[in-house]
């Protein structure tokens, strides 16, 4: 999957499927929080970064950001997050195909 308008939607089925399976029915918003509402704990939001990187065919250690995932505190920090890796990869892929 490359990067398309639906992204955040997408994003939010990441989140959602990356829960314990008795929060995954929950309704997710901007202020949902990982930790206490889905349950996210600190290898669950590294494996939501790895699956994030799948589902958009990007590599996030060529693009040389620094995400602290310790600030992914809300699914909005996540949506936010997204948005500046978006950025930077399409950025970046100008910049490789001129």
């Amino acid at each position: 999957m490359t990067i398309a308008s639906d992204w955040q939607a997408k994003i939010l089925e990441l989140v959602a499927a990356a829960g314990p399976s008795k929060l995954r029915k929950r309704k997710i918003t901007p202020e949902t929080q990982l930790r206490r509402d889905l349950g996210l704990d600190s290898v669950a939001i590294l494996a939501l970064v790895f699956q994030f990187e799948q589902a958009f065919e990007l590599d996030l250690a060529k693009l040389s950001l620094d995400i602290d995932l310790a600030r992914l505190r809300t699914v909005g920090d996540v949506l936010a997050t997204a948005e500046t890796i978006f950025l930077r990869a399409e950025s970046s892929r100008a910049a490789d195909h001129p």
